[in-house]
C-alpha cells in the first residue's frame, strides 16, 4: 500500500496522471525486490513503452499497485537464449474499490548504464543476483 501524498493531487483533487506512473515505478521496484534481485549501478531496466487505461479517479488515500510479469512467462523463458524486454501487467487498486484505477501494460528493457547499449534480460538478471 502507498499513501496518496498531498502534493500527488491536481487542481482537481485526485491523484495526477504522472503521479500514477512513479506509482507503477515503486510497483515494479517492489516486485524485484520481492524476486530477491537487487538494483545494479551498471545494468539497469528502463521504461521502453507504457499502455496505460486511466479507469477511475484516485483521491486522497491510500493505493495497492499489482505488478505481474507477462512476458517472458514461464513457457517462454529460455536460459541459453537472449531476452531483451519484459513486459509487466500493472494495476493500481483502491481499497474500496471493485474495479482498478489504472490498468497498465509496461514493457521494459536492459541497457549497460556505462556503454549505453542493449544487454539481455538474462545478463540483467545474473548481475542483479546478489552472490
Amino acid at each position: 500500500m502507498l499513501p496518496v501524498r498531498p502534493n500527488d493531487l491536481d487542481a482537481l483533487g485526485h491523484v495526477n496522471n504522472a503521479v500514477a506512473l512513479e506509482y507503477l515505478e515503486a510497483g515494479r521496484w517492489d516486485w524485484l525486490g520481492r524476486q530477491g534481485l537487487v538494483h545494479g549501478d551498471r545494468l539497469i531496466a528502463v521504461v521502453a513503452r507504457t499502455e496505460i487505461d486511466y479507469l477511475a479517479e484516485i483521491p486522497r488515500g491510500r493505493v495497492e499497485v499489482r505488478t505481474e510479469l507477462v512476458s517472458p512467462s514461464e513457457e517462454e523463458w529460455d536460459e541459453e537464449g537472449l531476452t531483451f524486454r519484459a513486459r509487466f501487467r500493472q494495476r493500481i487498486d483502491l481499497p474500496e474499490a471493485d474495479r482498478p484505477a489504472v490498468d497498465a501494460l509496461v514493457t521494459v528493457a536492459f541497457l549497460d548504464a556505462e556503454q549505453r547499449c542493449l544487454v539481455s534480460l538474462q545478463d540483467f538478471l545474473a548481475a542483479s543476483t546478489p552472490a
